[in-house]
C-alpha cells in the first residue's frame, strides 16, 4: 500500500515539473569569449564582442561585433540586435582594453558590469592592446583558429615561459583596491598580421597608463616579485672583452631553477631605504663562445651576475620614473614597518619613486648542459 502511495505522489510530482517549451540549438547561441573596449577617433567608447560561430553553412568561424556606447552594459542592447539567437557573456575568456583608452581615463570603472553581474567570468584575463583593439579583433585568423581560443592560449603560454604577467578580472579588481602595489597587465599588439605577447602594461593607480615592459622586463619583474613558479630564461650579452669574444657572439642564455631572496628596508629622515638580495642557482641552456667551465666557471658566474644585477636595478629606476609600484615591497614594508607605511599607504607609487632602491645578486651555476 505504501508503494501504490509513493508512486502516486511521485506520477503527481511529475505532472507538474516544467517542460522545455522549445529546443536550444546551440547555432543559435552566440557565446562571447572576447570582450573588448577602446575609444574611436572622436574619443567615443566602442564595446567589441567576438562570439564562435556553430552554424555549418557559415563561413567564418567567429562573429566579430561592435558598438558605440556610454557604457559596456549600454553597449549590450545594441550588440543584441545584430546577432542570432541568445548572448552568453558567462564564458568570456579575455577582456581587452585599448592603450588609448588608457591613456586619457580609468578603464576601472567601465569594467563594473562584469565585476557587478554575477553571470560574468571574473577569471578572464585581462590585456592591454598596444595599439587600437579594432585591429586586434579584425587580424587574419585563417591559418590560427578562432581568435578567442588563440588569444587566450597566448596569454597562457607566454605566462608559463615568464615572458608576460597574467592578470585575471578577479586580481585586477584586487590590485585596483591594493595600496600596497600599483596594478600591471599583460600586453599585446599585431605585429605584421601576427598577434604578439609584447610584454606588461604598468598602470598607476588612478588605473591609467604609465609605461611598457617587453618580454625581458617582464621576466626580471616576475623575477622581483619573487614570482618564479615558472621556468625564467634570460638571455644576457656579456662584455666580449672578458671571454676574448666576438660582439656578435657574446651571448649567454640560462634557466632560473631555484632562488633565495633577502629583504631589508629602512625609514629614515621621511625616506625608505630597500635592500633586496637575491642568491640565484642557474642552469646554463646556451653559450654561444669558447670557455673553460672547470677553470672559469666563477669568472661567469661574477659576468652573469654583474648583468643581472645592472638590469633589474634598471627596471626599478625605469617604474621610479613612472612613480609605479608594481614589485611587491609594500607588502613587506606594511607588514614589518606598518607605522612608517602609514605615513606613505596614500601615495606608494610616489614614495618608491622618492626611495633608495639596492638590488644584488650572486649567481650559481648548476648545471652547465650536456657536454662532451
Amino acid at each position: 500500500m505504501k508503494k501504490m502511495h509513493l508512486l502516486i505522489l511521485t506520477w503527481a510530482a511529475l505532472l507538474f515539473v516544467p517542460g522545455c517549451n522549445k529546443p536550444v540549438y546551440i547555432e543559435k547561441q552566440q557565446f562571447v569569449l572576447i570582450e573588448g573596449i577602446d575609444l574611436d577617433e572622436h574619443n567615443k567608447l566602442v564595446v567589441y564582442t567576438s562570439s564562435p560561430v556553430f552554424s555549418k553553412e557559415a563561413k567564418e568561424k567567429y562573429k566579430i561585433t561592435s558598438a558605440t556606447a556610454h557604457s559596456m552594459r549600454d553597449s549590450k542592447a545594441k550588440i543584441n540586435s545584430k546577432t542570432i539567437g541568445s548572448i552568453a557573456y558567462g564564458k568570456t575568456q579575455t577582456v581587452l582594453i585599448g592603450k588609448k583608452l588608457l591613456l586619457q581615463r580609468n578603464a576601472f570603472p567601465y569594467l563594473d558590469v562584469l565585476f557587478r553581474d554575477p553571470r560574468n567570468e571574473i577569471n578572464a584575463n585581462v590585456i592591454v592592446v598596444n595599439g587600437t583593439v579594432k585591429e586586434v579583433m579584425y587580424a587574419n585568423m585563417s591559418d590560427k583558429g578562432r581568435i578567442g581560443v588563440v588569444i587566450n592560449d597566448q596569454a597562457e603560454s607566454t605566462f608559463k615561459n615568464s615572458n608576460s604577467v597574467q592578470t585575471s578580472l578577479q586580481q585586477f579588481h584586487k590590485q585596483m583596491l591594493d595600496k600596497r602595489a600599483t596594478p600591471y597587465l599583460s600586453e599585446m599588439k599585431v605585429e605584421k598580421n601576427d598577434l604578439v605577447m609584447s610584454g606588461t602594461a604598468l598602470l598607476h593607480k588612478d588605473g591609467t597608463y604609465a609605461a611598457s615592459l617587453n618580454n625581458k622586463e617582464t621576466s626580471l619583474l616576475l623575477l622581483i616579485q619573487r614570482n618564479t613558479k615558472n621556468t625564467i630564461s634570460l638571455t644576457f650579452h656579456l662584455d666580449p672583452k672578458r671571454f676574448h669574444t666576438d660582439e656578435e657572439m657574446s651571448y649567454v642564455s640560462f634557466d632560473i631553477k631555484k632562488v633565495k631572496y633577502n629583504l631589508k628596508t629602512k625609514f629614515a629622515e621621511n625616506h625608505f631605504t630597500i635592500d633586496m638580495q637575491m642568491k640565484v642557482q642557474i642552469n646554463l641552456s646556451e653559450r654561444m663562445f669558447s670557455l673553460d667551465l672547470e677553470k672559469k666557471s666563477k669568472q661567469l658566474e661574477q659576468a652573469i651576475s654583474q648583468e643581472l644585477t645592472k638590469e633589474c636595478n634598471a627596471l626599478i629606476k625605469k617604474a621610479q620614473k613612472h612613480q609605479v609600484a608594481p614589485f611587491g615591497f609594500g607588502h613587506y614594508v606594511r607588514a614589518h614597518d606598518y607605522k612608517n607605511w602609514k605615513k606613505v599607504q596614500d601615495d606608494w607609487g610616489k614614495a618608491l619613486s622618492e626611495a633608495t632602491v639596492n638590488i644584488s645578486t650572486k649567481v650559481i651555476i648548476k648545471n652547465i648542459g650536456v657536454t662532451e
